[in-house]
């Protein structure tokens, strides 16, 4: 959890240093822009450094706004959880501007998540089991194995060649809903169709952040899958690591 929370203060302070350089420029274009408004268009001109200020203002706002809810908590209203989640949402974008100029965008992109999770697991939810919605990639599957578990992951036989019959096994045991999806359109479907209260998911770091993303403010935990074959290719995850997730979800010791 300390590690999770320093990497939560480095992703903002990085937002933070992101955005500055981001307004700046704003500002720069701004006042290049004020003579020629004056002379062609004096009546706007009149109101053009109020309303860059205001710009400027809400900004700021916006990211002491971010940094209150990371120190003090996700607010429990919807609204401002969504306001927090756009606000975290822009300042990935600025930062991953600058992470793919240093060759880093994979960093940045496991410290978002690391982010998101950390709003999430700061606090107990103590959910009833069934509210809860693990989703695991198709890719996990054992890329040989004849029988198909994306319809109904029951008809997994659990001989051991991949993660996915520990993780069925895992699931009955706490009692929480489990289903292996393809791609992230039916992710979504599975999320819309079984509406939990908080969602689990296993993937790579694109897949997600666009899921995270997508189901926010719906509280969401990201757990990447290790990829000792390359990308989609029998891949696997840490079961322990889950299980302490899925654990922190419902309350139970792991």
């Amino acid at each position: 959890m300390k590690a999770a929370y320093r990497q939560t203060i480095l992703f903002l302070s990085g937002g933070g240093i992101a955005a500055a350089v981001f307004l700046a420029g704003f500002a720069a274009v701004c006042a290049l822009v004020k003579p020629g408004l004056a002379l062609y268009v004096p009546v706007a001109a009149a109101w053009w450094d109020w309303a860059v200020r205001l710009c400027l203002a809400a900004a700021a706002a916006a990211y002491g706004f971010t940094w209150v809810c990371v120190l003090a908590g996700t607010p429990s209203n919807k609204r401002l959880r969504q306001l927090l989640f756009v606000c975290l949402r822009v300042l990935f974008s600025l930062v991953r501007c600058i992470g793919k100029l240093l060759y880093a965008e994979s960093a940045i992109s496991r410290a978002y998540i690391q982010v998101l999770n950390h709003l999430v697991l700061r606090r107990p939810l103590c959910l009833p089991p069934r509210q809860v919605l693990l989703l695991a990639p198709h890719c996990l599957q054992w890329d040989q194995c004849p029988h198909k578990i994306t319809r109904n992951v029951q008809n997994c036989r659990r001989c051991g060649r991949c993660p996915i019959g520990e993780m069925t096994a895992l699931s009955e045991r706490l009692g929480i809903s489990f289903a292996v999806v393809p791609g992230g359109t039916l992710a979504r479907q599975v999320v819309a169709a079984c509406r939990p209260k908080a969602v689990v998911a296993v993937a790579c770091e694109r897949d997600l952040i666009s899921g995270m993303q997508d189901v926010a403010p719906l509280p969401t935990v990201g757990l990447l899958n290790k990829r000792p074959n390359g990308p989609c290719f029998n891949t696997d995850v840490d079961i322990r690591a889950l299980t302490e997730i899925l654990s922190a979800m419902i309350g139970e010791d792991a």
